[in-house]
């Protein structure tokens, strides 16, 4: 009993310990190891309860969970504490179905299958109303991209896929003594992904460039009556030059609602327009929350010279803060899960689609906050700079915002652009199309930086098709469970 639950801690500390925020991310490869001992023991001997396989890897993964990320806690107690139950339920559920299986289509294929199972939930975790993916197991390489530049081929499934394999095949050469010397196949499918990654080149041209002056404001998310926009201008105009094309500000800058059939009316609008009047190159992009239609949005404003205003409202809205999931349940916790975002608890009506922001020069690719974390939500669309605005301040200065700025750099790797990130606080800066930081801002820093931003129009194999590793992986995970049904209940036929 003792032993098992060491080793279930074990692997809870292994995967926090490899996450971006501590990053000793070589953990991840061993991670698994320890719970696959645990499974073992219930699989070896048919007596045992293997439903306590269950419990044990639930406080594997609500360890894993609480560590990474706690920081949900300072914006939102209940709804913490709903995130961490919640994905440990999705990852023990995955390694449930694993052990069942195994048991009854035998350790090759249960192994074979567990890789299917987790990718499934996964999937599911990026697309229900209770999405959280922060820990999809592919987001550990967020701090080290130089090794998973194939990303572009494959999104942060890819990333879980060798995560899985890695911990399964050193599982079984450690636990079997007739390959105890041959280390070789570990090494290749630890090595292979590494150099391929290395091999792979990010071509494009890089005088093709446009001049950004991103915002980072500094505004205490929790006080409204922090934000002057006289103040905001004058940090603007103090980086911005005559070249300047894009002026980007952080998520909901604007402070109250605006009616996105009358802007004009807003005082600090007709100070941004006047601001366009002294800078003719220039465009805004900045964050507001809009009504139209009597509906409510988390918005980003696109303010060109010579068009009218064009907005992208959020798609992938929080859980609680943003919307009440599965409102015939979890109406009734509203106050409880939620905080409040500019009088809208849980009340944000989620947009359609991304809208991509077009002029004579750049096709800008807006992404609010939250949205940055789901890959797939960029598919199909065609730009050549991502732009993610955000407010950060929620979380107050812990691993969370440094999580957040380092998922950008997947999100370079897989469409291959250029990212510009504002955010309101926690960490703004320009990221490469091959996930290298090129510039970055510090915590609670009030600062506007000028930049040089590479442009690329190439269309990825991950932007062409999305998570299609986690579409047919989720097929082949039901008909896994199907032939494990089928022959469990043949199993049960006596025979004559």
């Amino acid at each position: 009993m003792k032993k098992l639950l060491f080793l279930s801690i074990l692997s809870g500390l292994l995967l926090s310990f490899s996450w971006p925020g501590i990053g000793l991310f070589p953990l991840i490869f061993v991670a698994f190891i320890p719970l696959f001992l645990v499974e073992k023991y219930f699989s070896d001997y048919r007596g045992r309860n293997s439903w306590k396989v269950f419990g044990y890897s639930f406080l594997t993964f609500f360890i894993f969970n609480i560590t990474t990320t706690y920081w949900v806690w300072h914006a939102s107690v209940g709804g913490s504490i709903a995130a961490f139950i919640i994905n440990s339920l999705l990852m023990s559920l995955a390694f449930i179905l694993f052990h069942k299986v195994k048991r009854v289509l035998g350790k090759r294929r249960g192994y074979f299958a567990l890789i299917f199972f987790w990718i499934s939930i996964e999937y599911l975790h990026l697309h229900w109303e209770l999405a959280f993916p922060w820990l999809t197991l592919g987001n550990v390489f967020a701090t080290i991209p130089e090794i998973v530049q194939w990303y572009e081929f494959t999104g942060v499934l890819g990333g879980s896929i060798w995560v899985l394999v890695v911990n399964i095949i050193l599982f079984i050469w450690w636990d079997s003594e007739k390959i105890k010397k041959r280390l070789i196949l570990p090494c290749i499918i630890l090595l292979i992904p590494i150099i391929i990654s290395l091999l792979l080149k990010t071509e494009f041209d890089e005088d093709k460039t446009i001049e950004v002056v991103i915002v980072q404001p500094n505004i205490d998310s929790y006080d409204e009556s922090s934000f002057n926009i006289d103040t905001f201008i004058a940090l603007s105009e103090s980086k911005i030059t005559e070249s300047t094309e894009l002026l980007l500000a952080p998520e909901t800058v604007l402070q109250g609602r605006r009616d996105e059939n009358n802007l004009i009316k807003y005082s600090d609008i007709d100070k941004l327009l006047k601001l366009q009047e002294r800078y003719p190159k220039i465009n805004i992009l900045i964050g507001a929350t809009t009504i139209k239609n009597n509906n409510v949005y988390n918005s980003a404003i696109f303010m060109s010279k010579d068009k009218n205003p064009i907005f992208h409202h959020k798609t992938k809205l929080v859980p609680g803060a943003e919307s009440i999931p599965y409102p015939a349940i979890f109406n009734r916790f509203k106050n409880l899960l939620s905080v409040e975002l500019d009088g809208a608890v849980g009340h944000y009506t989620k947009g359609k689609d991304i809208t991509v922001f077009r002029n004579e020069k750049v096709d800008i690719l807006p992404l609010i906050c939250y949205e940055s974390v789901f890959g797939d939500v960029i598919t199909g669309k065609k730009s050549n700079i991502i732009a993610i605005i955000t407010n950060d301040g929620w979380w107050r200065n812990t691993a969370g915002h440094k999580q957040h700025f380092q998922y950008a750099r997947l999100r370079a790797i897989e469409q291959r652009k250029s990212v510009v990130r504002s955010a309101n606080t926690g960490i703004s800066g320009i990221i490469h199309p091959n996930g290298k930081v090129i510039e970055k801002t510090n915590w609670e820093e009030e600062i506007a930086i000028n930049v040089k931003v590479p442009l690329n129009d190439k269309v990825t194999f991950y932007n062409r098709y999305g998570d299609y590793i986690g579409r047919i992986f989720s097929f082949i995970a039901v008909l896994l469970l199907l032939s494990s049904f089928v022959k469990k209940r043949i199993k049960k036929i006596p025979t004559s």
